[in-house]
């Protein structure tokens, strides 16, 4: 027995407390668990203890997970790594969320994919907020234009926006970053794009998960807090 369904639980609350701090309820932020390296057995034991969503960083890897764990209950598969257009043809059959839309030539691939498998893809367009070299991810300036060219393409389905802070240990150096992303959602409102393009900001992780639920986080992304530290 591992400690995976209590950190689970933990991590439950916590969010359940954030989301009390500003009059929000929790149900209305999904858990999305990170199992980038983590074992199918991990991964099995997490969704045994209520774990509803997956998200991988690798396309392979995540098709090869998929198939290992079919005969576990139904749950969500979110792809949130730097997703190359070389790789969308493993995702495009059943990938519930694409997190990381940040160029009109991938929403071209992912559309024109989409399409051959008769399905809507979910996106969110990632933001690269803190501009940051080493993030991937479009500039605040462009995200209107790559959101209203998606939402011209029929396999797509833009539901979003997502970003990543700066790695730091102190969860309230993230906050301006989450702050950003909410008004930059909030310009997309008025300049006129449909509130369901809009309705998930993905931000937040172990370090900082509690701020960005705070700032209007939707979607929240997390591994070490429910797995433990990755093996070195």
């Amino acid at each position: 027995m591992t400690e995976i369904p209590q950190r689970l639980q933990q991590v439950k609350q916590r969010m359940q407390e954030a989301a009390e701090r500003t009059g929000r309820s929790a149900d209305e932020v999904l858990l999305v668990c990170v199992t980038k390296t983590r074992s199918t057995e991990q991964i099995a034991e997490a969704v045994r203890a209520g774990a509803v969503a997956l998200g991988e960083n690798y396309a392979q890897e995540m098709v090869a997970k998929r198939t290992e764990l079919s005969d576990l209950p139904q749950v969500q598969w979110h792809f949130i790594g730097h997703l190359q257009r070389n790789k969308v043809k493993y995702l495009a059959p059943f990938c519930d969320m694409i997190h990381s839309l940040d160029s009109l030539r991938l929403a071209e691939e992912i559309n024109r994919r989409a399409g051959q498998h008769g399905r809507k893809q979910p996106v969110l367009i990632e933001v690269n907020c803190a501009a940051e070299d080493s993030k991937f991810g479009t500039t605040s300036d462009r995200v209107l234009e790559l959101a209203e060219a998606a939402l011209q393409l029929p396999n797509l389905d833009l539901q979003g926006l997502m970003t990543m802070a700066p790695y730091d240990e102190n969860p309230e150096h993230s906050r301006p970053v989450y702050q950003q992303l909410a008004r930059l959602k909030a310009q997309l409102a008025a300049e006129g794009l449909p509130a369901d393009a809009l309705r998930h900001l993905s931000m937040g992780m172990t370090q900082d998960y509690e701020v960005a639920i705070e700032e209007g986080a939707t979607i929240v992304r997390i591994g070490t807090a429910i797995f433990g530290p990755r093996p070195s």
